[in-house]
C-alpha cells in the first residue's frame, strides 16, 4: 500500500511544480513586458510577433464585418419577444393593487360594472335568461370533412383563433360553404355549431361578444343553470336549422326547462342583431301545430317568456346585405379596395379573394333575413326618405363595358347582361331584389322559398303572439353613420371576377353630404339604420294593431354612442356600435333590471335620441 501512496505523492508534486514554474514564468514575461529597461528574448520577441500578427487581423475583421438586414430583423424580433416577456413576467409577478393604481393615476376611478352596482342596491337574480346570438357571432365546429382537413375533427371553423384559415385557406373555404342546391351540408362534410355559453361569448380572442353581458349576470346570481344560450348554425335558414339540427326544438325544450326549475318564472330573452329574426321565426314556430310546427299552442308564448329585450334589430333588414350580396362589398371594405386596388381582386398567391368571398357567402341563405322588407313604403325612393322628406343626391352608374365574361354567381353573365344592369341606372328598395333575381337567380329562388320582403297581406304570420303580459324592447346604439345606399360603376376589364364595384370616387357637394365615398350614410349603429331598428316598436307594434293584437307592450330604448375616453377603456363602456353595444354598460343594466324583474316602466319606459317617432309617422302603413 506504502508504494502506491509514494507513487501518486510524487506525481502530484511534480505536478504542482510544473505548474508553479508556469505561472513563475508568465508572471516574470509580464513584468519584463512592463519594464522597457528590460528587453525580451529573441525566441519571446519572435512569439510575441506571431501573436500579434494572428490577433489583430482577425479583429480588424470582426470589426468591419456589418449587419445583414436578416441580422437587424432577428435582432428586432428578439428585441420585441424580450420586452414582452419582462412586461409579462412583472404582470405576473407584481401584486394586483399596482396594475389598479397605474390605472386609476392616468384615468381615474374607473366606474362599477353595471352588475356590481346592482348587487350593492340589492338586485339578484330572478327570471332565467335565453341568450340568441346574431349571424357569425356563433362558433362552428367540425365533425366530418375531405381529406384536407384530417386532424380537425371536434375543432372551431368558425370562431377563436380562425388558425385553419390561415393555414388551408381553400380546404378552410370548402368546409365552411354551403351546398348551392340543397342549403345543407356538402356531401362527405359535418360542420356543427357549439353548444353551451362558450359558443358566442367570444367571436375572437379578445373581442367579446356576449362575454360581457354573462359577466354581469354572474355578478347578480345567475349561473349556467339558470342562462342558456340558444346556439344555431346561423348559416342555414332559419326552418333548415330545425330539419338537420333540431335547433328550434332544443330552445323550446330549454325554455321550458328553465321555467319549470325556477318555480314558474317566466323566462327573459335576450335576442341580438339576427338572433332577433331568429327568434320571432321561432315564436312562431312554437305556435304552429306539430309536425310543422312545435305544436305548443297559442298561449306557449304567454306561458314561458316574460320579456324579449331585442338588442341591434334589424327588424326591416339592412341594407349591407344588399351590397354584400351584389359585390361582398360594404363601405370600409371598398374603402380598401381604393387603397390598394388590384389586390383582393386579382390572383394573389392563387387566391382571387373576393370571388371565394361571394360563391362562400352566397351559399348562406340565413342572410336573406337581413334583406331590407317593406321596399319604398318602409325605405322611401328616389324623392323621398322616411328620415329626410326629401331627396338626398340622385346616384347615376357608370356604364363602362367589360370585354371578358363575369362570374357572378355560378353562372355567366355577357356583357349585354352587365350592360343591361348599368343602364338601369338607380334601383330603389322596390327594385333591388328584381335586380338580384336577376344576375343571381339561383341564390334567389332559394331564398325566395323562406323568406318574403314585402308588406304582408296575411296577418297570420307576421302578427305576434297572444301574450299580453309580455313586453318587447328595442335596444340599439344611434351617432354612428349608417350605411343606406351605394353607388356603383362596372368594374374594369381586367377585373373580371366581380363586375360590379361601389364607386369610391364619387362623393356629396358638401363635408355635411350623407354621400361619401360612394356610399349613402344616415343614422344608426354602424349596421343597421334607425328606421329598422325603432320603426316597429315605435309605430307598427305600438299599442293595438293588426300585427300586435293583443297589445304587447313595446319600448324603444336608444343608447348614443361615445367613443372610450382612453385606450385602457377597450372598445368603450358608451359605445352604440352594432356589437359592441353589448358592452355598454347602460345597456347592460338595462338588461339585468329587467332580469331582475323590473318592467319597461320601471327602468323609465321609451328613451330615445332620434326622430324615430316623428319618423316612423311619415311611414304611411295601415295599421
Amino acid at each position: 500500500m506504502s508504494k502506491p501512496l509514494s507513487f501518486y505523492r510524487s506525481y502530484f508534486l511534480s505536478k504542482t511544480m510544473s505548474f508553479l514554474r508556469r505561472r513563475n514564468g508568465t508572471d516574470s514575461s509580464k513584468t519584463r513586458v512592463a519594464d522597457p529597461n528590460i528587453k525580451k528574448d529573441g525566441a519571446d520577441d519572435d512569439d510575441d510577433k506571431k501573436k500579434d500578427q494572428y490577433k489583430i487581423p482577425q479583429r480588424r475583421n470582426y470589426g468591419s464585418k456589418k449587419w445583414s438586414c436578416w441580422d437587424n430583423c432577428c435582432w428586432f424580433i428578439g428585441f420585441i419577444c424580450s420586452i414582452w416577456w419582462f412586461c409579462l413576467f412583472l404582470y405576473n409577478t407584481m401584486p394586483d393593487s399596482i396594475p389598479q393604481f397605474v390605472t386609476m393615476a392616468i384615468t381615474g376611478p374607473l366606474p362599477d360594472p353595471p352588475g356590481v352596482k346592482l348587487r350593492k342596491e340589492g338586485l339578484t337574480a330572478n327570471h332565467p335568461v335565453v341568450l340568441v346570438p346574431g349571424v357569425v357571432t356563433g362558433g362552428l365546429e367540425l365533425w366530418e370533412g375531405r381529406h384536407c382537413a384530417e386532424g380537425l375533427l371536434g375543432k372551431r371553423l368558425w370562431g377563436g383563433s380562425f388558425g385553419e384559415f390561415y393555414k388551408r385557406p381553400l380546404c378552410w373555404l370548402e368546409h365552411i360553404s354551403l351546398d348551392n342546391d340543397t342549403g345543407f351540408d356538402p356531401p362527405g362534410i359535418r360542420v356543427r355549431p357549439v353548444t353551451g355559453l362558450v359558443a358566442a361569448d367570444y367571436f375572437a380572442t379578445g373581442y367579446f361578444v356576449w362575454a360581457v353581458v354573462i359577466a354581469n349576470l354572474a355578478h347578480i346570481g345567475y349561473e349556467e343553470k339558470s342562462l342558456y344560450m340558444a346556439a344555431y348554425d346561423w348559416r342555414l335558414s332559419f326552418q333548415n336549422t330545425e330539419i338537420r339540427d333540431q335547433s328550434l326544438t332544443r330552445i323550446k325544450s330549454n325554455i321550458e326547462l328553465l321555467v319549470a326549475t325556477h318555480g314558474g318564472k317566466k323566462v327573459v330573452v335576450l335576442p341580438h342583431s339576427m338572433g332577433v329574426q331568429y327568434f320571432l321565426h321561432f315564436m312562431k314556430w312554437v305556435e304552429t301545430p306539430a309536425p310543422r310546427g312545435g305544436g305548443g299552442g297559442p298561449d306557449w308564448c304567454a306561458k314561458h317568456i316574460k320579456a324579449i329585450m331585442n338588442i341591434g334589430a334589424p327588424f326591416l333588414g339592412s341594407p349591407k346585405s344588399i351590397a354584400l350580396h351584389f359585390s361582398i362589398e360594404v363601405r370600409d371594405i371598398a374603402a380598401l379596395r381604393a387603397q390598394a386596388p388590384g389586390l383582393l381582386d386579382k390572383d394573389v398567391l392563387g387566391l382571387q379573394t373576393f370571388k371565394h368571398l361571394m360563391r362562400m357567402f352566397r351559399t348562406w341563405d340565413a342572410t336573406f333575413s337581413m334583406i331590407p322588407k317593406g321596399g319604398e313604403t318602409i325605405w322611401g325612393g328616389l324623392d323621398w326618405s322616411p328620415e329626410t322628406e326629401t331627396h338626398v343626391a340622385k346616384g347615376n352608374k357608370l356604364t363602362n363595358s367589360s370585354n371578358c365574361d363575369i362570374w357572378l354567381e355560378y353562372h355567366e353573365m355577357g356583357n349585354r347582361a352587365i350592360k343591361a344592369v348599368a343602364d338601369h341606372k338607380v334601383y330603389t328598395a322596390g327594385s333591388i331584389l328584381d335586380l338580384l333575381h336577376y344576375v343571381a337567380p339561383k341564390l334567389m329562388a332559394r331564398g325566395a322559398s323562406h323568406f318574403s320582403y314585402g308588406i304582408a297581406d296575411d296577418l297570420d304570420d307576421p302578427k305576434l303572439p297572444n301574450a299580453p303580459d309580455m313586453e318587447i324592447y328595442s335596444l340599439y346604439g344611434v351617432g354612428l353613420p349608417t350605411e343606406r345606399g351605394y353607388i356603383y360603376k362596372v368594374a374594369p376589364p381586367s377585373d373580371c371576377s366581380i363586375p360590379f364595384q361601389i364607386d369610391t370616387s364619387v362623393d356629396g357637394d358638401s363635408e355635411d353630404s350623407c354621400l361619401k365615398g360612394g356610399v349613402f350614410s344616415g343614422d344608426g349603429d354602424e349596421t343597421v339604420p334607425i328606421i329598422s331598428a325603432g320603426f316597429m316598436c315605435a309605430k307598427g307594434w305600438r299599442g293595438k294593431t293588426r300585427f300586435n293584437p293583443s297589445g304587447i307592450r313595446t319600448y324603444n330604448r336608444e343608447y348614443k354612442h361615445a367613443p372610450p375616453a382612453n385606450l385602457l377603456e377597450g372598445r368603450g363602456t358608451q359605445s352604440g356600435s352594432h356589437v359592441d353595444l353589448l358592452g355598454n354598460f347602460a345597456l347592460i343594466e338595462d338588461l339585468l333590471r329587467v332580469a331582475a324583474g323590473a318592467t319597461g316602466e320601471d327602468i323609465g319606459g321609451d328613451r330615445v335620441y332620434s326622430d324615430i317617432f316623428k319618423w316612423s309617422e311619415r311611414i304611411n302603413i295601415k295599421l
